[in-house]
C-alpha cells in the first residue's frame, strides 16, 4: 500500500515539474498548460487522485488566464451542448458514453440535472473543449 501511494506522489511531483502549478501569464505558458490537459485528458481513467485533483487546478489557472484576455462571452454548459450537438449532427443517444444514459442526457438538457465532473471531463474530450466551458458560471 505504501507503494501505490508513493507512486502517486511521483507522478504528482512529474507533473508539478512539467509544469509547475502557479499563475499562467504568458501565451506560451497557457499553450504548454493547455497540451498537458490535453494529455491527461486522453488517459483520464488511469489517471491517479493526484494527477486528477492536478489536472482540476490546472484546469482552473487556464480558465483564469483566459477570462484575463478575453471578453466575458461564457454560454451556460446546455446551451453549449444544444449547439455542439447541432453542429455536429448528434442525437441524446450519440451523448450516452459520455453522460451515462439516455435518461441522464434528458434530464441534462432540460434542466433537471447537473454534470458530474466525470461527465464534463468526458465530454470536453469529446469536443476538444477546455472541461471549464461545461461548467456553470455560478459554479
Amino acid at each position: 500500500m505504501r507503494s501505490l501511494a508513493v507512486n502517486q506522489d511521483k507522478k504528482y511531483l512529474n507533473r508539478i515539474k512539467q509544469f509547475p502549478l502557479k499563475p499562467i501569464r504568458s501565451e506560451k505558458e497557457n499553450e504548454l498548460a493547455a497540451q498537458i490537459c490535453d494529455e491527461l485528458l486522453d488517459k483520464f481513467d488511469l489517471l491517479t487522485s493526484s494527477e486528477r485533483d492536478y489536472l482540476e487546478v490546472l484546469s482552473g489557472l487556464i480558465e483564469h488566464f483566459e477570462a484575463r484576455w478575453q471578453e466575458e462571452t461564457h454560454v451556460e454548459p446546455r446551451e453549449l451542448l444544444e449547439f455542439l450537438m447541432e453542429q455536429n449532427g448528434l442525437s441524446q443517444l450519440d451523448l450516452i458514453p459520455e453522460l451515462g444514459s439516455s435518461s441522464r442526457v434528458s434530464e441534462f438538457l432540460s434542466g433537471k440535472r447537473d454534470l458530474s465532473l466525470s461527465q464534463i471531463i468526458k465530454l470536453a474530450n469529446r469536443f476538444k473543449l477546455s472541461p471549464n466551458a461545461f461548467i456553470p458560471k455560478s459554479a
